[in-house]
């Protein structure tokens, strides 16, 4: 590929030359010479990819950050230096060099272990790495630079996405949402905080009237809707690209929720818990909203509108398996456009707060290792004949930035019977559990470990 693209510039060149300079049998190699001389053709020259966001532990000597390195020049690579400068401090360092255990073959690209320095405060820097040399000689590439967004914080961050389906049973295009956002909470149960919210049909008839209050007019207009942390209306059945995109995004705060029945099982407890990761900037306030969803609602009478002749062609071939349902004709009724039997997942029952935080759980001011809470209560549950199962029943915390609107972080968990110990232990005792893999000189390593020996959890372990 690289030697194809070689030759088009030089072909370029050559047809651009004048008719003079064009002609001749030196025509070619002038070409050649000229494409050499604006870089097409380096010796030796090796260039970073851009890695995103960068999560560096306060206290850790040092962690081994991935970055992925290709060779562009024409000649093997053994070797590279590099240096370090942090824009915030205004400092540099190195050179440092990195030896290749195998040399980096000309159009090659390889993920390779920097260690960086974790910064001495909590928060955001930008790190501009620069390889100025390339087998001891001056690095070609013209861009052989990556600025690195490294954030330096007292505990790993998780953040959730939270993902909102708006769905109407008299929506033949509502499968696609039903589909898309049942199927993004099962391939990263960990890491979504699914709610789905039915407007005027059989189901908003059964849950609170109340519930998403002014949000179903403002974020559903048309349905289905699918919003991810309301930044992003994702589109069809895969919105798996959506969801990694706000996954990527830096949080300031991890957050944990608990829930348990009280002691007359008709009201559920909650309690949640925010600690910052990073400390924000001075006076943001941050707020929590709720929502209790509940799982595995059906009723015999409920028909979905649907759509047998879409769903079942060719178009839907790689849809996750969650449409199989709906491209079943054993489910159908009344002339293939309506389905019955449907089960529905992760709706909104009854919400708190959901437009911007509830007022009384407004947190600011956070100091590092500080944990804040805040509790409330989903009172009369049992008057909400359509759970039958009320195990399926949870909890969603969300958690707002109240100044800029977005949401921070998410959470979820199910409801724990009265008097049982929570499932969720406390942050800053979590904190402390030794977590992640080390190299053997104690630096961090994120991202997946080449082949070696390393110490996971405490324990060393030979990872192949």
């Amino acid at each position: 590929m690289k030697r194809t693209i070689l030759t088009a510039v030089s072909l370029l060149i050559l047809f651009v030359l004048p008719p003079h300079l064009s002609a001749g049998p030196q025509s070619w190699q002038q070409a050649q010479k000229i494409a050499e001389r604006i870089g097409c053709w380096a010796k030796n020259s090796v260039a970073p990819m851009t890695p995103g966001n960068v999560f560096l532990k306060m206290g850790d000597k040092e962690t081994a950050v991935p970055l992925k390195l290709t060779n562009w020049g024409d000649t093997e690579v053994t070797s590279i230096s590099y240096t370090f400068y942090y824009t915030d401090k205004q400092v540099s360092e190195g050179p440092f060099v990195l030896h290749f255990d195998q040399p980096l073959k000309e159009g090659e690209t390889r993920e390779v272990k920097i260690p960086i320095k974790p910064g001495q405060k909590l928060g955001k820097e930008e790190v501009l790495f620069n390889i100025t040399q390339v087998n001891g000689q001056y690095n070609e590439a013209s861009a052989g630079y990556a600025y690195l967004t490294c954030c330096t914080v007292n505990k790993m961050p998780h953040k959730r996405v939270l993902v909102e389906d708006y769905a109407g049973m008299w929506c033949w295009h509502c499968p696609i949402g039903l589909v898309a956002t049942d199927a993004i909470a099962r391939m990263y149960p960990d890491d979504v905080v699914a709610v789905s919210v039915h407007k005027t049909d059989d189901i908003s008839k059964v849950v609170s009237r109340l519930v998403y209050e002014g949000l179903i007019d403002r974020y559903a207009v048309t349905v289905p809707a699918v919003w991810v942390a309301r930044d992003n209306k994702a589109a069809g059945f895969d919105i798996t690209d959506a969801f990694k995109i706000e996954k990527s995004k830096v949080t300031y705060m991890n957050m944990e929720v608990d829930a348990e029945w009280d002691e007359n099982g008709n009201n559920i407890r909650v309690k949640t818990q925010v600690e910052p990761c990073m400390l924000p900037d001075e006076g943001e306030t941050f707020a929590i909203g709720y929502v209790m969803t509940a799982s595995g609602l059906s009723d015999d009478k409920w028909r979905q509108e649907s759509n047998y002749a879409e769903y079942s062609s060719d178009s839907y071939k790689d849809a996750p398996e969650e449409m199989k349902f709906y491209a079943d004709a054993a489910n159908y009724v009344e002339g293939w456009s309506q389905v019955k039997g449907m089960v529905y997942n992760h709706v909104a029952i009854e919400s708190q707060g959901m437009d911007n935080g509830l007022e009384d759980s407004k947190m600011t001011d956070f100091r590092a290792d500080e944990v804040k809470t805040h509790s409330t209560t989903f009172e009369g549950v049992n008057k909400y004949s359509v759970i039958r199962d009320r195990s399926k029943i949870e909890i969603a915390a969300v958690l707002f930035n109240t100044k800029t609107g977005k949401i921070e972080n998410a959470a979820r968990c199910s409801v724990r019977n009265h008097g049982t110990t929570g499932i969720r232990p406390n942050l800053v005792q979590e904190q402390k559990k030794p977590e992640g893999i080390y190299d053997m000189q104690g630096r961090k390593v994120n991202g997946k470990p080449t082949p070696g020996i390393y110490i996971v959890n405490g324990k060393k372990t030979v990872i192949r």
